[in-house]
Formats: structure tokens, C-alpha cells, sequence
């Protein structure tokens, strides 16, 4: 093999282990409603992307298809460098894919810690008999899962809410446990659905900041659907556009707000 064949061949694999999830002409239909046509996009280890567009662009949708809610009627995913044939919620998150939801989905009756510690599910390989006596074993399990919580606890600066019940909490907080839950997976690709959706400048702020920090301290592939625009802008390594199901633009932050096409179907012109 020639220097040169070995170098492209190099710059290939480099390219490809950047590539955490491809999607590849994904198409999506409820009866005779197209929901994705043909939509094309791959996300990249460590970044943060933004999926952004309209109302009924199909943003929730793709998500949906990424985690297992939905399954695309055509098209294919491909995560960790493998294609994934119908896949189902929890199949996505035992892979390494988190989420949190545009209406905030916790258990309300249950603190802080304990929402937090239902995202460490998946992590516990203690069997249903040694957890229901909490003895030995899954005592040290259960010890050793609450001592991660904690932690993430430490990081998202809610200690003082820990042991109390979510639906309690005001909706900002109740937007950090969320986000504290879905990092108790230890994911490799975090999917955020309008996180900062109804929050005021500083819950706004605040959730700005734990999300800079999730990607560059837990270094967490984040991908989000969000409506402030500002926030896109200021935070996102590369966007994709979407309008009506159709993808319209794809690119850096620069280069999607300069583009006519996402200017004249969702950013629109200052006066």
C-alpha cells in the first residue's frame, strides 16, 4: 500500500471514530402525515449539535426516532458504529443514549436523590432478591450508586433540594433533577428536548452553564432541540434545520444564520 493510500485510509478511520451516531435518510409517517422525509445528519463524539426549526418541523420526532420511541419507516441509524433495526427505549439507554423530555417527566411523590438514583437502573446487577433484602451485596451496590448520585447532586448545585419531592419543586429545578437523572445513565449521547423551554433569564443562564459543563467535565455528547435562538448560537459546535420534515440547512452556527432559507422559514429578519 502507497504512503498516500495509507494516509487517506487513516484520515477515514479518524473520521469515522469522531462519528458517534449517523442518520441516514430517515423517512417518518403517521397514517398519511409525513413527519421526516429522507432526513440525513450524523453527530460527532464530544460536540454539542442543535436540531432547530419551527413548530411541527419533525425536531421531537427525530429524537424520538433516535431513542427507540419511534421506529422510521425508512432510513437507518447507526450508533457506535452500529445500525440499529428497530431498537426500543430502554435497548437505546442500556447502548448509552439518555433523554429528557420538552414536559418534565418525573416521579413527583419521590426527593430529589431518589428520581436521581432511577437513572442508575440499568446499572445495578444485583439480582430482585438480594435488592429487596438490601443486605450484603446490594447493600454495597445500592451505597456505591448513591455515592454517583450524590455527586451529580454536588454538580447541578441542588444539595439543598435532595431530599425533597419534586412536585414540590419549582419547574426550573425540576428541569436540573431531570437533566441530574438522565446523567445518572452515564451517557454517551445526551438527547435534551427544549431544556430551557418556559424557564426566566436566569434559570435560562444557569441551565446554559450545566450543559457547557456536562459536555466538557463528563465530555458527553449533547444533542438538543431548543427555541432560543440565542442560546443555540452561543452553545451549539454545528446545527441542523428542519421545516415540515424536510432538512434545509446543516452547518455551524455562522453558517445556518446566514443562510436565506433558514432566515426566511424560522430566524426571519430584524427590523
Amino acid at each position: 500500500m502507497s504512503a498516500l493510500a495509507e494516509m487517506l485510509q487513516g484520515e477515514v478511520a479518524r473520521a469515522a471514530a469522531e462519528t458517534l451516531l449517523t442518520v441516514e435518510n430517515v423517512s417518518l409517517t403517521f397514517g398519511g402525515v409525513r413527519a421526516l422525509s429522507d432526513i440525513s445528519f450524523d453527530i460527532r463524539k464530544g460536540e454539542i449539535r442543535a436540531i432547530i426549526g419551527p413548530n411541527g418541523a419533525g425536531k421531537t420526532s427525530m429524537l424520538n426516532c433516535i431513542n427507540g420511541f419511534y421506529h422510521p419507516r425508512s432510513g437507518r441509524i447507526t450508533f457506535k458504529g452500529k445500525t440499529r433495526q428497530r431498537m426500543r427505549p430502554y435497548e437505546a439507554a442500556s447502548q448509552g443514549i439518555a433523554r429528557t423530555f420538552q414536559n418534565v417527566a418525573l416521579f413527583k411523590g419521590m426527593t430529589t436523590l431518589d428520581n436521581i438514583l432511577t437513572g442508575r437502573t440499568l446499572k445495578m446487577n444485583r439480582n430482585f432478591f438480594w435488592q429487596l433484602l438490601r443486605h450484603g451485596p446490594a447493600m454495597r451496590e445500592e451505597i456505591e450508586h448513591r455515592i454517583y448520585c450524590e455527586d451529580i447532586i454536588d454538580f447541578l448545585e441542588i444539595e439543598h433540594i435532595r431530599k425533597t419531592p419534586v412536585g414540590k419543586l419549582p419547574y426550573g429545578l425540576q428541569k436540573r433533577v431531570e437533566l441530574g437523572r438522565a446523567l445518572a445513565m452515564q451517557p454517551d449521547l445526551l438527547l435534551l428536548d427544549e431544556p430551557m423551554a418556559g424557564m426566566n433569564l436566569e434559570e435560562k443562564e444557569d441551565m446554559c452553564r450545566f450543559i457547557l459543563d456536562v459536555n466538557r467535565h463528563f465530555r458527553t455528547t449533547i444533542a438538543l432541540i431548543e427555541h432560543d435562538m440565542g442560546v443555540v448560537m452561543d452553545i451549539s459546535d454545528r446545527v441542523v434545520v428542519l421545516e415540515y420534515g424536510h432538512k434545509i440547512a446543516d452547518g455551524t452556527p455562522d453558517e445556518v444564520k446566514a443562510d436565506q432559507r433558514v432566515i426566511d422559514a424560522y430566524l426571519g429578519v430584524s427590523h
